[in-house]
């Protein structure tokens, strides 16, 4: 995963980690990497390089899912070199919707893909992502999926 552009769209929109207010399952065939990172965020990964995280901020400034969801596409393709490939609604089960943005980026000759889905509730802005080498999340996808759909905002 090339952090850069996630990392700098948090600088730039000054959000602050607001601990663990949500639950997600670890889609088969990753493994939970626990508490090696903040008590905002999830993280997970698979033997072949494909990660999973999610991320929780305060909708601060306050914005709906169009707001966010274009912030994260302008920063991601303009500020860190990703093409956007596809956009789709999401909803969770609980029936929070969302927006998923496919993005891809070469390194050297190996496609990789990365996947950002944002669901947003009145008081806060998560961050679904998913990223490795293209083959790799695309075998992962329908777990991903599954995922999304069963995540749930406490």
């Amino acid at each position: 995963m090339r952090p850069n552009g996630l990392q700098g769209l948090v600088l730039v929109l000054a959000l602050g980690g607001c601990g663990r207010s949500f639950s997600i399952p670890t889609p088969s065939g990753f493994v939970d990497l626990g508490s090696r990172y903040g008590s905002d965020e999830s993280r997970a990964t698979t033997p072949d390089g494909a990660v999973f995280g999610v991320r929780a901020f305060d909708n601060d400034p306050k914005g709906d899912v169009t707001f966010w969801t274009r912030a994260v596409e302008n920063r991601l393709r303009d500020l860190g070199g990703y093409a956007i490939l596809a956009k789709r609604a999401v909803v969770t089960q609980e029936g929070i919707e969302g927006t998923e943005l496919r993005f891809g980026h070469d390194e050297g000759t190996r496609p990789y893909a990365y996947v950002v889905t944002l669901l947003v509730t009145p008081q806060k802005l998560f961050l679904i992502e998913s990223a490795g080498p293209k083959d790799e999340l695309d075998k992962s996808t329908p777990r991903l999926d599954e995922a999304v759909r069963y995540f749930h905002a406490k």
